[in-house]
């Protein structure tokens, strides 16, 4: 496993060595046997500071029932079968522009979806019958929200089973919803249990993947709608556009589009059930290659999120899968955990699993990066679960908090944060509900009641909130580098799928002792780049496109254009402001 980038990391690395090697430093130096247990003792305590520095633990606290979520999620005589069992799900955004991520959750027969307002202090308010989305008496799922028009409104989109048909439903941008699915042309030949949004093409407005999970999907099965702009899309058929390996069985459950080989196309990776996990590279002309390796071994892909966990410029993948602690595959799953892929740099990824220490994960479902304790690593949640006569060993799986070490690997400590959710976890966000400066947790749970943790951590280190301006909402992919005493953290603006639910449209970074962000540059979905120096931490920033276009020009125009202005002595700095 290569060594950790940030400087703390590479201390650590250091001072693990001279303490396993007698210290080579003392060795160098030809000083005497008490010096060398000196300078083991010295290394000891620089790394035990370095450790309680990167791996301050949080403190959660259930909130639950205090912010207003009095609800449960259920089926009328319950899960009968594997799909009720395996759904539900929770969407996260700012719908009504205030500033505060709201809620959208899934219920299954039970009772009516609803929409949780996030009043700002704290708590929550249901509105879903004001606003028109209470939807009731439809098996529905892995809801997302997103601005499929480009209005500048957050649209709200669902998947469905057991014959239900995906809903797209119209933000009016005055607190009310309207049903447009069968103007949108979306449609499904079989169950949609999550999706995802991101601009494949290019174009400028927001295109769909949806996760079919079963084997009634027909051959020509169709898995990306296109946008047209005009708030219609037009599905592309699988075998027209690259998409592969679904012709027979299709078990895709966790999409999401990240450009994972820095090209700057929103690649597709998806995991999917009983071994079919795929990667498609975008080709940059509508299509997608399929690139997927032996290396993606996961037995049982679930959950899935993305992000550069090690600091190193690329985006990496987690994909809970199921840990049997009997270690024998009793039913139809595999028993050898989650998957950690690094990514190379360049698309292909490593197995990085056992070195980072994040297989176990029991029967894994909804995953994501987020950095809990604001020491500018990113830490990891898997929540879990599974029922069944055969699989008694997932009835009460725990969920599970890797806190990240600062040296690429990871420590369970769900126990110690105060998680104690031992219910059928399906859905996860992390997500700052009350403002604080620290994200929070809230778990979807499948027949039963939801779970809210609040991050009560008292000694989190300072953070930046970065955020999309309600102009720029389709501008997914959106890349943000921060830069803190030579250390530079990447995040990306997306849809996040984590497994029927999604991260809102922001970014949270953590910078730890650290008082200013040296460097925040942005990198736009089109190319363009807009660079802020010396922010303060500790607020939330809504970032906009640059004022004015940057002409883009060929590489034959750009050189002739040099060629002349140097003719003339003539030099220009191009200087791409911000707008906050």
């Amino acid at each position: 496993m290569k060594k950790a980038d940030s400087k703390w990391g590479k201390l650590l690395y250091i001072f693990k060595a001279s303490l396993e090697s007698g210290s080579e430093l003392a060795d160098v130096c030809s000083v005497k046997r008490d010096v060398k247990m000196m300078v083991r003792i010295l290394a000891l305590v620089l790394c035990m500071g370095i450790l309680a520095m990167a791996g301050e633990i949080p403190v959660f606290t259930d909130v639950t029932n205090q912010a207003g979520f009095n609800y449960e999620h259920g089926y009328i005589g319950g899960p009968s079968d594997e799909p009720r069992a395996v759904t539900g799900g929770v969407a996260a955004g700012d719908y009504d522009g205030d500033g505060h991520v709201d809620l959208y959750v899934v219920r299954g027969n039970i009772g009516p979806n609803l929409l949780f307002r996030n009043k700002g202090d704290g708590s929550f308010q249901e509105v879903s019958a004001a606003a028109g989305v209470a939807l009731d008496g439809e098996m529905l799922s892995g809801p997302i929200f997103f601005d499929y028009n480009g209005d500048g409104h957050l649209d709200l989109l669902t998947g469905g089973l057991e014959g239900t048909k995906p809903h797209l439903l119209r933000n009016r941008g005055d607190g009310t919803f309207q049903d447009v699915t069968t103007a949108s042309g979306i449609t499904a030949g079989g169950d949609t249990f999550s999706v995802t949004a991101g601009d494949y093409d290019r174009d400028g407005d927001l295109d769909l993947f949806l996760g079919h999970w079963g084997t009634g999907i027909p051959r020509d099965s169709i898995h990306i709608w296109r946008n047209n702009g005009d708030g219609t899309f037009t599905g592309q058929e699988d075998a027209e556009i690259g998409i592969t390996g679904f012709e027979v069985f299709d078990y895709s459950l966790g999409p999401n589009f990240a450009d994972i080989n820095n090209d700057g196309w929103p690649d597709l990776v998806i995991s999917c059930d009983f071994g079919t996990s795929k990667i498609f590279i975008n080709q940059g002309n509508g299509t997608f290659l399929n690139t997927t390796t032996t290396v993606i071994s996961d037995e049982n892909g679930m959950g899935s999120t993305v992000a550069d966990y090690d600091h190193d410029g690329d985006l990496d993948w987690f994909v809970s899968s199921i840990w049997d602690p009997d270690g024998i595959p009793q039913g139809h799953w595999g028993v050898t955990g989650n998957r950690l892929y690094r990514n190379r740099g360049d698309g292909n990824f490593d197995d990085v699993t056992e070195q980072a220490g994040v297989r176990i994960g029991w029967w894994g479902w909804g995953s994501s990066f987020a950095d809990f304790n604001n020491d500018g690593h990113l830490d990891l949640v898997n929540v879990n679960g599974f029922v069944g006569p055969t699989a008694s060993e997932f009835w009460e799986d725990p969920t599970r908090l890797f806190m990240a070490n600062g040296d690429g690997t990871f420590s369970e400590r769900s126990q110690e944060a105060g998680i104690v959710d031992r219910a059928q976890g399906r859905g996860v966000v992390s997500f700052d509900f009350d403002g604080d400066g620290d994200l929070d947790l809230f778990i979807a749970n499948n027949s039963g009641p939801p779970k809210l943790l609040r991050n009560d951590s008292k000694t989190s280190g300072g953070f930046l909130r970065v955020r999309l301006d309600a102009a720029r909402l389709n501008a997914l992919g959106t890349r943000i580098y921060a830069e803190t005493n030579g250390v530079t953290q990447m995040q990306v603006i997306s849809a996040g799928n984590n497994y029927v639910s999604q991260q809102p449209h922001e970014v949270h970074f953590g910078f730890g002792q650290s008082t200013v962000v040296d460097q925040l540059r942005i990198v736009w979905p089109d190319g363009q780049e807009q660079t802020l120096v010396n922010i303060p931490v500790n607020q939330s920033l809504v970032i906009g496109a640059p004022t004015q276009p940057i002409p883009t020009l060929g590489l034959w125009a750009r050189t002739i254009l040099i060629l002349v202005l140097a003719a003339f002595g003539v030099r220009f700095l191009v200087r791409r402001q911000a707008v906050l």
